[in-house]
């Protein structure tokens, strides 16, 4: 895997290359499954979950990440994993961060 080369920390960072606009672009988001390995599904519901724990969210709001059609991302490990793993992922991750057994 090549590195990409970083900007130094002193240097300002440029806007990048402008691209133009093209007629036929719908502008729209568009997201895809693409395979991984082992475990990566699991870590990336645990970063979300950090995420959204140091934003302030409770426990209640934080399933609503897994439990709401709008995630996509997270929708998808709820259907597969159920709920009482994502609950448990939802515990562990707050335990780690230092955040209380009470419903939040």
């Amino acid at each position: 895997m090549k590195s990409i080369p970083l900007p130094m920390m002193d240097q300002p960072v440029g806007l990048g290359v402008p691209l133009p606009a093209h007629e036929e672009d719908p502008y729209e988001l568009v997201g895809m499954v693409i395979p991984g390995e082992e475990g990566q599904t699991e870590a990336m519901a645990q970063a979300l979950l950090e995420e959204f724990i140091l934003l302030g969210w409770g426990r209640k709001r934080l399933m609503t990440l897994f439990t709401s059609s709008l995630y996509l991302g997270t929708h998808r490990i709820y259907q597969e994993k159920g709920e009482a793993w994502v609950q448990d992922l939802i515990n562990e991750t707050c335990a780690q961060w230092g955040i209380g057994t009470k419903e939040q």
